[in-house]
């Protein structure tokens, strides 16, 4: 047995008799270690088998859950056989460059000059997107944050930009315009925005009419169309809109 462990195991009975106060606990994934565990949340393994006396390390129980953000008060202090003094109150570190953001993930920079508070629904991608940041600077900011990005913290703040970093705007994507009808009158003008597909029975007045144009609108709209509106071809469409 460890150094380390032995100190733990000689704290267990004042850590059994002080108060445990957990704010947040996580499951352990399958072949976590108490040392890969601690890292994902930015405490140490002291800290971690503290709020979690009962503890053996190096090993966890795949699914179990163990408590990351905690309190420990109350207890008699430790005897002066130990060389380890049993902190009253442990809790993640967290650093942040100002105290108007807190709490912040562990792990955020404190040189970090903007924050974002995570919202439920939030993902690193909508969070991204909204900052016009890459995902590769949003986990070098906010190293903890897993590849999958599932252990963002509800309420806490994460880094969104540091110091001479350049972002790029999001620009949503053009719509596409929609392809003209076909088959057209030839003569039809290019920038064209409103079609009308001509039927059995149709002339110039009554498609006029209908669309609320004039005939000189209309015949400079399909230039090939002729002065006595003879030539109009049934299933072909016109344009009656620019």
């Amino acid at each position: 047995m460890g150094y380390k462990s032995a100190l733990i195991l000689g704290l267990l009975p004042q850590l059994l008799s002080a108060s445990i106060v957990c704010d947040m606990s996580a499951a352990a994934s399958k072949g976590d270690t108490c040392a890969s565990f601690v890292e994902k949340w930015g405490t140490t393994v002291e800290d971690f088998q503290t709020l979690n006396p009962s503890v053996s390390c190096p090993n966890l129980t795949e699914g179990q859950k163990y408590c990351v953000i905690g309190s420990v008060t109350g207890g008699p202090a430790p005897t002066s056989t130990t060389s380890t003094t049993l902190k009253t109150t442990t809790k993640a570190t967290t650093t942040t460059s100002s105290s108007k953001y807190e709490p912040t993930q562990p792990g955020v920079p404190a040189n970090c000059d903007k924050f974002h508070l995570v919202a439920s629904g939030d993902q690193c991608d909508t969070i991204e997107a909204k900052y016009g940041i890459t995902d590769a600077q949003f986990k070098a900011w906010n190293p903890t944050i897993d590849e999958g990005c599932t252990n963002l913290w509800l309420n806490y703040y994460v880094c969104v930009h540091m110091p001479d970093t350049t972002t790029t705007p999001t620009v949503p994507d053009p719509t596409p315009t929609p392809p003209a009808p076909q088959p057209q009158m030839p003569g039809v003008v290019s920038n064209c925005k409103k079609f009308y597909k001509v039927k059995a029975g149709d002339n110039c007045y009554t498609i006029d009419t209908a669309a609320g144009i004039t005939l000189d609108q209309f015949r400079s709209w399909n230039t090939q169309i002729d002065a006595g509106c003879t030539n109009l071809w049934v299933n072909y469409y016109v344009c009656i809109g620019v």
